[in-house]
């Protein structure tokens, strides 16, 4: 691929592209990703991109089409694919920055469980197979991209865990459907947001399970783990698509919450050699996830069976007792929770790097560019039925 690039990003262009690097030209029956690839490809050039920025995006673009192109000819060779089921997966759906991470990390100790490795979300194929889990090249390719990221923006380090063999998000599989925030956190491009926060997005999770049948097709099997705050825009489609999926939705004050998540996507977009001021980026990340928490909350309250399928959890009980949050969502489910996965979770918290991080990640609303109190007038009937589960541990 060429340093630098001077034709402008279209989907014609990325498409030939992608059929020519591969030699494959069949993009399946449902090509609804089409539609999130032109948004973003608009709002990329609506940049004004330096050829060099250019030729990264292009790349990127280039490689995820080419991986479906794939993923399309592993389906019609082997039908069995498509016909794996996803049954009761259990999926964490909180806003970033409450406790998902950890909570995430906790519950994948459970060795009945599945759950996508952050290199199997980046590159889902070739299918990745049982018996290389632990040594497939994928590993030290994503690592060696977050090396670098962590040359450009070291205070990454503080915020967020970066290990490509740990639980993966939904957000890394949501990009290959092109509707994804992870091209705003990494690009700064909030034309495309604002599509993505104001749309259900067609065909977002028809990709998502097909994504998921390509990783358990040679891959481990068990239950599916998984999490991602974006699940919020859409907890009717994803219900759709997994009528018996059990949610936990984490909560913490989300005044402080958008101001930590303002600061990751600030440190984000530095490693992608993109400069945003720290003042801007705040108002966009309160848009984005006031939007998704508006859609989240309005769905409970419209669809009964939406409301039945979640279990609330306060960050504070994450933090305070890890063992009795996990504890108290499998009891909630009718899963069963054992002595080893304890004793595991003991473990896992003694040794974790996550406690190192503790107290060094140093934001607030006013540098973000936010006003701490209008958030929570904004979201006045959000802490109406949830403030209780948003007080802080030292916080009666």
């Amino acid at each position: 691929m060429p340093g630098a690039i001077h034709q402008p990003l279209t989907l014609e262009l990325l498409l030939h592209t992608a059929e020519q690097a591969s030699g494959l030209s069949n993009w399946g029956p449902d090509q609804t990703f089409r539609l999130g690839l032109e948004k973003l490809a608009s709002a990329l050039e609506a940049m004004t991109p330096s050829p060099e920025f250019r030729a990264n995006v292009h790349n990127n673009l280039v490689q995820t089409l080419v991986m479906k192109l794939h993923m399309v000819e592993d389906e019609v060779n082997n039908p069995e694919i498509t016909a794996g089921k996803v049954e009761k997966p259990l999926i964490i759906v909180g806003l970033p920055r409450t406790g998902t991470t950890i909570l995430y990390d906790l519950i994948s100790l459970d060795p009945t469980l599945r759950w996508p490795r952050e290199w199997e979300t980046f590159i889902p194929w070739p299918a990745p197979e049982a018996a290389t889990m632990d040594t497939d090249m994928r590993i030290d390719i994503i690592n060696g991209l977050y090396k670098v990221m962590l040359e450009k923006s070291p205070e990454l380090n503080d915020i967020q865990r970066l290990d490509s063999t740990r639980p993966g998000e939904c957000n890394h599989i949501f990009t290959h459907h092109f509707s994804s925030t992870n091209f705003n956190a990494q690009w700064s491009v909030p034309d495309y947001q604002d599509w993505y926060i104001n749309n259900r997005i067609p065909g977002h999770y028809a990709c998502h399970k097909r994504i998921l049948q390509q990783l358990q097709w040679k891959g481990p099997k068990g239950n599916w783990l998984l999490k991602s705050p974006e699940h919020l825009f859409d907890l009717e489609g994803l219900l759709e698509t997994y009528p018996d999926a059990q949610l936990v939705w984490t909560h913490r004050d989300p005044a402080l919450t958008i101001s930590s998540i303002s600061s990751m996507v600030h440190a984000l977009t530095k490693a992608q050699d993109v400069d945003v001021n720290k003042v801007d980026v705040g108002p966009g990340m309160w848009k984005t996830w006031k939007a998704g928490m508006t859609r989240g909350t309005q769905s409970r309250a419209n669809h009964p069976h939406v409301e039945n399928a979640i279990l609330d959890l306060a960050h504070r009980d994450v933090v305070l007792d890890p063992v009795g949050a996990v504890r108290k969502v499998y009891a909630h489910f009718g899963r069963q929770f054992t002595d080893e996965h304890a004793r595991l979770i003991a473990d896992f918290i003694h040794n974790s790097p996550a406690a190192a991080r503790i107290g060094k990640h140093k934001h607030s609303p006013a540098e973000y560019g936010l006003d701490a109190d209008e958030i929570r007038r904004e979201l006045a009937d959000y802490y109406e039925r949830f403030g209780h589960l948003c007080k802080r541990p030292n916080e009666a």
